[in-house]
């Protein structure tokens, strides 16, 4: 086959226009080349459509925004965005990825899809979503909510706090929906709503699993944030976050050693109704609830807080408090989202140590469904992506107390731990025990017989002088001859 004759491209079809928007629907056989597909040019494909005007959209310094034009299916159902970028080839920044949700109203469900770049020209970009395969129902719907690319130092802005931007959004707001009438293509596009996250803090919280044979903990993740809308009450909501496994190992001579899982995409649905419970399994290990949705009010209340295991012998308390750098970022938001529990060890050996957890990332959050004023809305979020810091936002602390019965079982074990050090000697000791014991009877006894004798002796002493009295001078002479 020529080369010509591989080269085989399908024109672009003229898409029905809204007063809403203008968008086409493109149509296009991708030619393959020594296994590798070749696209066609961003300008061919816009100008297909004979309202495309290059005027209209012009190179802005210091613009580094994102703005999607159109999208289009492909004969091999790949769906291309093709996005005007007024900083141009200047900074030639290039989109990352983008929300997308083939339902709608009610059922709206959002994907973060990856963009592949595929060309450019000027402010004109082609990108190709990738892992996406167009349905082949005969009517197709795409609500976009925003794209991103990635955070870039030079313009952009950070957050403040320990957090990082991983991507920043732009918003899209837009509904296409593609089909045929009478055998014809089309495309239809219309503005939809939208929720804008405003602010924001990304963090994790800590849980010992009690006493082991190495440190092991849950780490519970979380996201506050604040709307330009007023929520009276947050239903449910979607959550995109990527998790990438972490392990660290330093031994003497060798030194440290830090290795990193590949990045894994993760999506939370949570409901108001959902809790959470977490108990370690470890000896004294505390019973840890949550709910999946809080206001930041009730989240900073249960997360200053003393868990309590009261055992036979031993009382101990495990103590959390937020740290004073989490509690400032916290001021002012509202709602926080408890999505997601990773695992966290810590092990030492001999002359080596290591640990293993699992570090979360990216961010950003999908949709909200809410009530404000009685009425309920669900609606795509304008959000970024944002990584937390990768400590925790809480300190704990372990105290072990005796209890009533633990302090007498200590007295009992001194006192037999006392016995058995002084049993070579414990005879001489029982001795002097009896010997101290008995000095008060036997001074006692000791006392009455002196009395007793003194007793004796007077009464001798009275005898003898009555003697003497009763004795006449003829009975002393008598005495003296």
């Amino acid at each position: 086959m020529s080369q010509a004759a591989r080269t085989r491209f399908t024109s672009l079809l003229l898409a029905f226009v809204t007063v809403f928007c203008t968008v086409f629907l493109a149509v296009q056989t991708p030619l393959m080349v020594s296994a590798e597909t070749t696209y066609t040019d961003v300008l061919d494909d816009l100008r297909k459509d004979g309202s495309f005007q290059t005027s209209n959209y012009p190179e802005r310094t210091g613009d580094y925004s994102l703005q999607i034009i159109q999208i289009a299916e492909s004969v091999d159902r790949e769906l291309f965005v093709y996005v005007y970028q007024p900083s141009g080839s200047r900074k030639d920044l290039r989109a990352s990825s983008i929300n997308i949700s083939t339902t709608i109203n009610d059922a709206i469900s959002f994907i973060n899809y990856k963009l592949d770049y595929l060309n450019s020209s000027g402010v004109f970009y082609k990108y190709k979503v990738r892992d996406f395969t167009v349905s082949d129902e005969p009517t197709r719907y795409f609500a976009i909510t925003s794209i991103y690319r990635p955070f870039d130092s030079s313009i952009d802005a950070g957050t403040g706090n320990n957090n990082t931007i991983t991507e920043v959004n732009y918003a899209v707001d837009r509904q296409y929906c593609f089909g045929t009438i009478n055998g014809n293509p089309y495309v239809n596009c219309v503005d939809i709503q939208t929720i804008v996250v405003t602010d924001k803090f990304v963090g994790f919280v800590r849980y010992p699993d009690g006493f082991k044979l190495y440190y092991g903990a849950c780490d519970s993740h979380f996201v506050a944030f604040n709307t330009d809308r007023r929520i009276d009450k947050l239903l449910e909501a979607d959550v995109y976050y990527t998790t990438q496994s972490y392990s660290m190992a330093w031994a003497a001579f060798v030194g440290t050693k830090e290795e990193f899982g590949e990045k894994e995409d993760n999506y939370a649905y949570l409901k108001y109704t959902d809790k959470v419970e977490h108990n370690g399994g470890g000896l004294f290990a505390g019973t840890y609830r949550w709910d999946r949705i809080q206001s930041v009010a009730d989240f900073i209340a249960t997360e200053n807080r003393d868990n309590i295991y009261h055992g036979a012998i031993l009382d101990v308390t495990y103590s959390t408090k937020l740290t004073d750098e989490a509690l400032q970022a916290l001021q002012g938001k509202h709602w926080v989202l408890r999505f997601a529990e990773t695992e966290y060890t810590l092990w030492s050996g001999d002359s080596s140590y290591g640990k293993f957890a699992t570090m979360v990332g990216d961010v950003t959050i999908l949709r909200l469904k809410f009530e404000t004023d009685g009425i309920v809305y669900n609606l795509g979020v304008i959000d970024n992506k944002q990584t937390g810091s990768p400590e925790p936002s809480n300190t704990t602390s372990v105290k072990v107390s005796l209890n009533d019965q633990g302090r007498g079982f200590l007295w009992l074990i001194l006192l037999i731990l006392l016995v058995i050090l002084l049993a070579p000697i414990l005879p001489y000791v029982i001795q002097f025990i009896i010997f101290i014991i008995s000095l008060p009877f036997r001074m006692t006894g000791w006392l009455f017989k002196l009395v007793k004798r003194r007793r004796e002796d007077k009464d001798e002493r009275r005898i003898y002088e009555r003697v003497i009295a009763s004795l006449d001078d003829s009975d002393w002479d008598d005495y003296e001859q």
